[in-house]
């Protein structure tokens, strides 16, 4: 999907994400994390990351539990935890530099125009 045809509640999904993760595709956030920053609801979220998972711009990774000595905890199923971390792949955080870039860009060449008008 170009750029310019995004809903601002996708690019505000990507950016947030972007800037938890610190543009790093191996850093997953905490799913929760990321549902409370965007104050979109749980509904909105869901919807927005499904839509960018299927795009291949962000995926989502389960959290395993750890003990003390760093070890993974083999829990039985039906006590396995359901805490999620999303993080963006390298074509998100791509995507959403090519965003942040254009925007930027056109800051520049508007204030640029503004201070070429002639003076009243």
């Amino acid at each position: 999907m170009p750029c310019e045809e995004m809903e601002p509640q996708r690019i505000a999904f990507l950016h947030e994400l972007y800037k938890r993760s610190e543009g790093d595709p191996r850093r997953g956030i905490p799913y929760e994390e990321l549902v409370d920053a965007l104050e979109f609801g749980e509904r909105v979220t869901k919807r927005i990351q499904r839509e960018l998972q299927q795009e291949g711009l962000v995926e989502l990774t389960a959290v395993p539990q750890m003990t003390n000595v760093g070890r993974t905890v083999i829990d039985p199923p039906h006590r396995r935890s359901h805490r999620q971390t999303i993080g963006m792949t390298p074509h998100g955080v791509r995507l959403i530099e090519d965003l942040l870039h254009r925007a930027h860009t056109e800051l520049g060449q508007a204030a640029t125009a503004q201070s070429s008008w002639p003076s009243p």
